[in-house]
């Protein structure tokens, strides 16, 4: 077991500095990769093993890739698992009892179950479009925040297919409704032509808009794109 913090032989805190991995993936139903947090050298703490020493980048990567699989897919933590293996296993009857007639009352009986499997799987079908509705109407990234929490407290009725699908919208959602909202605010902090910095508030407006634009979409990118247009001639001679 190792008491100490490894690090490359020879290395000091600032060889650190600024050295950090950002890992980012493709989700199942989207077509854009999402990214996680950079992870910074510096940052990690626990290092009990001498291939931080030895293999410095692996252990990083490995790290980074495990922080965004716990973040974005935690149901399939660094592997990729079928429904079978997800889901628990009915075991099988090696030797089954023969099979007896059913009476009146059991017929019925199995009828009452089996309405009443339908409208749970109607009640599952109505909350997740509940769900679907408040993911695209999230103005807030608390809105945000508490559909995901919302979501994660009924992963047991949904289901992995539809807990999957959901929380990976709400989690877009929410880096969209982040996104719109740090554009939207260096827009309406640009000083009118001819203040001030107004052409270098102008400037970081642009910049932002390009950073945003992978979480925002086309649409709502074109959107500010033609106000940052219109707006150019005054600011940019």
């Amino acid at each position: 077991k190792y008491t100490v913090t490894e690090r490359v032989r020879g290395w000091t805190d600032e060889d650190e500095i600024g050295l950090f991995v950002q890992v980012g993936a493709i989700l199942r139903g989207e077509s854009e990769i999402t990214w996680g947090e950079p992870l910074y050298l510096s940052g990690v703490v626990t290092r009990n093993s001498p291939l931080w020493v030895s293999n410095p980048k692996q252990q990083i990567a490995y790290l980074g890739v495990k922080y965004w699989a716990r973040l974005y897919c935690p149901e399939v933590i660094l592997g990729v698992y079928s429904p079978d293996e997800v889901e628990q296993r009915e075991e099988r009857e090696i030797n089954p009892v023969p099979v007896q007639r059913m009476s009146v009352q059991e017929i019925t009986s199995e009828v009452s179950t089996t309405t009443s499997a339908q409208e749970s799987a109607t009640n599952v079908d109505a909350v997740a479009d509940d769900l679907r509705e408040r993911i695209d109407t999230a103005s807030s990234v608390d809105q945000a925040k508490a559909i995901r929490a919302d979501i994660e407290s009924q992963k047991a009725l949904l289901g992995t297919a539809l807990f999957t699908e959901l929380k990976n919208k709400a989690v877009k959602r929410y880096y969209q409704v982040d996104a719109q909202n740090k554009v939207e605010a260096v827009i309406n902090s640009i000083p009118n032509s001819g203040e001030p910095e107004a052409a270098e508030m102008f400037a970081k407006a642009e910049s932002t808009l390009s950073a945003a634009k992978r979480h925002l979409g086309d649409e709502l990118h074109d959107k500010y794109r033609i106000t940052l247009d219109d707006m150019k001639p005054e600011y940019i001679g």
